[in-house]
């Protein structure tokens, strides 16, 4: 079990305004909890997302070494519920769904979190706290902590701030399918019979009774 080395600015130090230190996201420590809030700790760092694993496949591919900064402060309300604050940013690479092309997205997450010890104290945090199961030895770990922050920040549909072409639209490209207002405007091989037919002295032209 990883502890807590002290190695993360505490209290003061932690906060947007303040510069966090770039740390190994293997170095985070695990934390027991009630202890934790207790001691009201409080953690402001920078760890790289490609070394969070659940957070991988968001990495963008062209910064392989984006961050992602962390503010994270353990507390106990007048209930003495176990909570801590967590705020996140980074960018993360997601698929546009107008073109499915990969884009970059500046990400910001925030929670409130309340930790429990089984599904039924789950079930009894309110609508403005996320319930977080702790382990069998009532501890967490911060690097789980902010896997789970990112992906539920994380929009249902993103799509790039300009019209990029949606991608229907050059699979019908791709396979050589005009669009429709252009085949209409395509000469009439039929229209064109059709006018021979009716001009005189033509070929075929005029009635049937008059050629006897």
């Amino acid at each position: 079990m990883s502890v807590d080395n002290g190695s993360y600015p505490l209290d003061g130090q932690s906060g947007s305004g303040a510069s966090r230190p770039l740390q190994s996201a293997a170095s985070l420590p695990r934390l027991m909890v009630r202890m934790a809030c207790d001691s009201e700790r409080a953690f402001s760092a920078s760890v790289r997302l490609a070394e969070l694993p659940r957070l991988v496949p968001f990495v963008p591919h062209e910064a392989p070494e984006t961050s992602l900064d962390f503010d994270l402060r353990f507390f106990r309300d007048e209930g003495r519920a176990l909570l801590a604050t967590l705020d996140v940013q980074t960018t993360v690479q997601v698929e546009c769904a107008r073109c499915l092309q990969p884009m970059s997205l500046p990400l910001v997450g925030s929670s409130l979190l309340q930790f429990v010890y089984n599904d039924d104290q789950a079930e009894q945090v309110g609508d403005a706290r996320e319930p977080v199961l702790v382990d069998a030895e009532g501890g967490v770990a911060i690097s789980n902590l902010l896997e789970e922050e990112v992906l539920m920040a994380l929009p249902t549909v993103s799509m790039h701030e300009h019209q990029c072409q949606p991608a229907w639209q050059e699979e019908v490209e791709d396979d050589g399918v005009e669009p429709l207002v252009e085949r209409s405007e395509r000469p009439n091989p039929f229209a064109a019979l059709a006018e021979q037919w009716r001009t005189p002295g033509s070929k075929g032209s005029g009635k049937k009774g008059e050629d006897q």
